[in-house]
């Protein structure tokens, strides 16, 4: 029975020295991942992208405005055009009409350096989003009708057009890129590995040249206004980290 007791003996004096041994591996093996991530080496690039969208409706911005002796008289005049202006409006089913500003402001005149008022000035505007093959003859009917101001003209394109074309930009940026890094890093005599962290950067529209505004306009124009529509630029961009 010795020897027996003796052989077990051994092998318990044995189980404490490897487990000793493995603590001691994994602190290496973690001394190296540590030391890898600190020598790292990382590129950062932003790439670009962009595209146009062929613009197909117009928003309209439209005022009436109104000169009185009075408040009351000038405020009824305004409400009386701008009702029929509206009225016009929603026979071509306009969309988004709404009301944008209205206003009513004594009116003063200056002589001998006196400053004296003179009846009062009231004015409302709507706007609105019709299909650029309309515009012309809605915005003839609405002079017809008592606007007296085109405020504003500017041309947009669909929700839908719109946000395929920024996905079509973000491809673009992916691309360009891309390009840059493998432009550096060639040039460089490097390699690119992995990329390690991409950030989309918030994707930018531009609209056209709103038109000019226009006052004092004659219901008695004897064509349609021309109303040509243009292009909606959208940009995007994304930030590369690539390893190397």
């Amino acid at each position: 029975m010795r020897p027996i007791t003796t052989f077990f003996l051994s092998i318990a004096f044995c189980i404490p020295s490897i487990t000793a041994i493995a603590p001691s591996v994994k602190a290496q093996e973690s001394q190296m991942s540590y030391s890898q991530l600190k020598n790292e080496r990382v590129l950062t690039v932003t790439g670009r992208g962009e595209r146009f969208v062929k613009t197909n409706k117009a928003k309209i911005q439209l005022g009436v405005r109104v000169e009185g002796k009075t408040a009351i008289a000038t405020q009824t005049e305004v409400a009386r055009q701008a009702n029929s202006l509206v009225s016009r409006l929603q026979q071509f089913n306009v969309e988004k009409l709404q009301t944008t500003t209205i206003q009513l402001n004594p009116k003063y005149v200056y002589e001998n350096n006196r400053q004296t008022q003179e009846g009062f000035t009231g004015q409302t505007s709507v706007s609105f989003l019709i299909s650029l093959d309309q515009a012309g003859t809605v915005l003839d009917a609405a002079v017809a009708s008592g606007a007296n101001q085109i405020e504003q003209v500017t041309f947009i394109a669909t929700d839908a057009e719109l946000n395929a074309a920024r996905q079509l930009a973000l491809q673009d940026a992916i691309k360009d890129a891309q390009a840059q890094s493998k432009t550096v890093l060639d040039a460089l005599g490097f390699t690119s590995k992995t990329v390690k962290s991409i950030q989309i950067n918030e994707s930018a529209i531009a609209y056209p040249t709103p038109q000019p505004r226009m006052e004092a306009l004659s219901a008695k124009v004897a064509d349609s206004m021309p109303v040509l529509g243009s292009e909606q630029k959208v940009e995007a961009s994304v930030n590369l980290q690539i390893t190397y």
